[in-house]
């Protein structure tokens, strides 16, 4: 056994009851609570879900323990049927994902608050340590003063491209691609997630024909509620390329005004990249994938293959 698990599994056989830290005790392999997981510690909340992170007993003889994620996901919040059945959907997909740079699912279950009795969709994560692109982003323009070098965005961008390469192929929409989505490991790589979430967002809090939240990656379909389709994915890949160049969203200058945000998202009205530290070649790249029509944008394997290439030349440059 590796020494490092081997010491994180004797911690938990025989610390687990005095540590301060530890709000239940497992006692089923697998878990069908979120209270029998051990050092459950909430890393973040929205609307509808919150996020934990906490330790898994996986194992019982020998005990064995993996770190993961947990996303709790009030389905009480759900009142449309159909929104409902397309969301359990959606996750027993998710589940069957298997990609390097996708957030695994190792699997989800249903249980019943036992303080307030609604009735909860729990995913259970592959925990990234790494943090996420946009707070990357953030901190090299904030903290540091600097741009990302192009060689990293596309190192990055050709992982990001990969994955949604994947998920295309198996007739997948993301739906919600943006920086904070994009999860990094400590070792830089990427891992992208909340698939097909997007749709459950909309069906908390939001009305029609109403904007929910600041939809800075949202394709120009989407923004009008057109019907769309991978091509919309594409659009939010270009967003993203752009903000690993220019450090902000291609419409952040009108995040106070949704109506001058809507017609700039239909246009493709933003301003350029700094041309000075970027080629051509990222440039031409971000206005492909962002042409205001769909069937003018390249498909995700198209993105991937020339991400991979510029990539390839970077690195042997």
């Amino acid at each position: 056994m590796n020494p490092q698990n081997e010491q994180l599994n004797n911690y938990f056989y025989n610390q687990h009851q005095s540590s301060p830290y530890l709000y239940s005790k497992p006692a089923l392999v697998p878990a069908t609570s979120i209270y029998d997981f051990y050092s459950l510690f909430n890393i973040g909340s929205g609307a509808f879900a919150q996020v934990y992170r906490g330790y898994e007993l996986i194992k019982l003889a020998p005990a064995k323990y993996r770190e993961v994620a947990l996303k709790r996901i009030n389905l009480a919040a759900i009142t449309d049927p159909a929104i409902y059945k397309t969301t359990i959907n959606e996750v027993r997909i998710f589940t069957n994902l298997n990609h390097q740079n996708i957030v695994k699912c190792f699997r989800s279950f249903e249980e019943i608050s036992r303080y307030s009795q609604n009735k909860y969709l729990v995913l259970v994560l592959e925990y990234v340590n790494g943090g996420d692109l946009q707070t990357l982003i953030q901190e090299r323009a904030i903290a540091h003063s600097s741009l990302l070098p192009e060689n990293e965005i596309w190192f990055l961008f050709g992982q990001i491209a990969g994955a949604v390469k994947y998920i295309h192929l198996k007739r997948i929409i993301h739906r919600d691609l943006k920086p904070p989505n994009v999860l990094l490991t400590g070792q830089g790589i990427v891992k992208l997630a909340d698939f097909g979430l997007s749709r459950l967002n909309l069906a908390v809090g939001c009305q029609a024909q109403t904007v929910c939240g600041t939809p800075y990656y949202m394709s120009p379909e989407r923004i009008i509620e057109e019907p769309y389709t991978f091509a919309s994915d594409i659009w939010s890949l270009g967003c993203i390329l752009y903000e690993m160049a220019a450090t902000k969203s291609p419409f952040f200058g009108e995040k106070d005004n949704v109506q001058s945000l809507i017609q700039k998202i239909q246009t493709a009205d933003y301003p350029p990249i700094p041309d000075d530290r970027y080629t051509p070649h990222l440039e031409f790249l971000i206005e492909s994938c962002m042409r205001p029509t769909m069937n003018e944008r390249p498909n995700a394997f198209t993105v991937y293959e020339v991400a991979e290439y510029m990539n390839g030349l970077w690195q042997n440059h």
